[in-house]
């Protein structure tokens, strides 16, 4: 049962966190749906934090942290009430509907995304080869432990003992509440990562383009079947694909309604990824210039430094967590080290090498997510028929150019990998493109035409909330 309502108040914790930071009014707002998709990632990244400086850092007893988890909420919660006194209201949607039709697709495809999940972890409880191996092993090194040296020595190379720990750090902090390994915490707690992943962009595309084009999103990331089957996999690709759909939505959200608090949440979630795998490390510099470089006009890229402090303030509040591990307590990563960087240099210059990486790109592009019809081929038709929006800004194309930087990043890091190449890119690049899937996915629409509302609707941002 503690197990249970800890989950339960991570959850609000990480709502309340967002009404913190992004305040509105005390009554439902219009913007607390995507809010609330957002708080379980949101609120399980905030505790993974608390979890390694009191219990990892400083030694505190694991009810010491569940009292300061505690503690946390209820300060969160003083200052949400608090800040939501002066609030201005959340900009609304704007009108219009999807049909009838589209929802029910969208459940039906809900539906058989969730019953699928719990068949698949049914299956297998304790996840597939990097759950057991990696993330649910170092989560048991901190349940059981009493000293945290075991986790991160390098006599256990193979289980990359210099990977981030966002996910271990809570599943331990859930099992030491409920006082039991529990696998079913565990699935749970995926799943909620995955309700996420598809929830956000859906609220988020709706506040900025209406209900059609978010239900459209939502179904085309939904079909994608990888995610979920990953997902309940147990792997932490889809905490990390989450975390970069909240981030990329978020700070959008934030520019288009001159609004700091998402822009910080963003910068917050982006932190939260790179604490959940090294992918994340890459994904924080790809937002930010991302950030800066999908500007339209001098005027844009003036505004785009003045909200660049709230996102580089979320990013450097979990990044020093991130810094102490890395140079503290975790042993080099196979990328950077010592006895492999002799040989990086001839790695980068074998033609040979970047033919085989683009191909295997070329291939997982057109097989992604296991569909019928390839999503290249897909959006490519529907941007042709649907056509751009009357005014794309530079803040629209946003996503999808964070997006081509973290592929040029994955892409250079194929090259220079230590490992065999064919070895690598068969076993890993399935999974990093689903990284990036979600978030792809909602810049596409974000860019699209509403096909579902012909009205015209007014050019500029609309002044938000803080």
């Amino acid at each position: 049962m503690g197990a249970w309502i800890l989950l339960l108040l991570l959850i609000a914790l990480g709502f309340l966190s967002a009404r913190a930071v992004w305040p509105a009014p005390r009554a439902w707002s219009a913007a607390d749906p995507l809010r609330l998709a957002a708080a379980p990632a949101l609120g399980m990244g905030i505790v993974s934090g608390i979890y390694f400086v009191l219990r990892i850092v400083l030694l505190q007893p694991p009810s010491g942290v569940i009292g300061a988890v505690a503690a946390a909420f209820a300060l969160v919660a003083a200052v949400a009430w608090s800040r939501a006194r002066h609030a201005g209201p959340d900009i609304p949607a704007p009108r219009g509907s999807a049909p009838l039709w589209l929802w029910i697709l969208f459940g039906v495809a809900a539906l058989m995304a969730f019953l699928t999940y719990i068949m698949l972890h049914g299956a297998a409880p304790h996840g597939e080869w990097d759950a057991w191996s990696i993330w649910n092993l170092r989560a048991r090194f901190l349940f059981r432990a009493q000293e945290f040296v075991s986790p991160f020595s390098a006599a256990i190379e193979w289980t990359h003992p210099d990977y981030p720990l966002l996910v271990p750090s809570v599943i331990a902090l859930l099992w030491h509440a409920g006082g039991a390994e529990s696998t079913l915490i565990t699935g749970v707690a995926g799943l909620l990562f995955v309700v996420s992943t598809i929830a956000v962009p859906l609220f988020a595309v709706r506040l900025l383009r209406g209900p059609g084009l978010a239900v459209l999103c939502a179904l085309s990331i939904l079909s994608a079947t990888s995610l979920v089957r990953i997902g309940a996999s147990l792997y932490a690709d889809v905490p990390l694909a989450a975390f970069i759909v909240i981030a990329g939505s978020f700070l959008v959200y934030g520019l288009e309604t001159e609004s700091a608090g998402p822009v910080f949440l963003a910068g917050l979630a982006a932190g939260f990824a790179a604490w959940t795998k090294n992918e994340g490390l890459l994904f924080c510099i790809s937002l930010a210039a991302a950030h800066l470089l999908s500007v339209s006009g001098m005027p844009d890229f003036r505004r785009r430094l003045r909200t660049l402090l709230p996102l580089l303030a979320g990013i450097l509040t979990v990044l020093a967590i991130v810094g102490y591990f890395k140079l503290r307590m975790a042993p080099a990563n196979d990328l950077v080290n010592a006895s492999n960087r002799a040989v990086l240099s001839v790695r980068m210059v074998d033609f040979n090498r970047y033919w085989v990486t683009f191909w295997a790109f070329a291939g997982e592009f057109l097989t992604l997510g296991n569909v019928l019809v390839p999503p290249v081929i897909v959006f490519s038709v529907w941007l042709a028929l649907v056509r751009l929006r009357s005014a794309v800004a530079g803040t629209a194309l946003l996503p999808l150019v964070a997006v081509s930087i973290q592929l040029a990043g994955y892409f250079v890091v194929y090259v220079a990998t230590p490992n065999d190449l064919d070895w690598q890119l068969t076993t890993s690049l399935p999974r990093l493109l689903l990284h990036v899937w979600p978030l792809a996915v909602t810049g596409i629409f974000l860019i699209s035409r509403d096909i579902f509302d012909t009205a015209p609707k007014p050019a500029g941002p609309v002044a938000g909330s803080e």
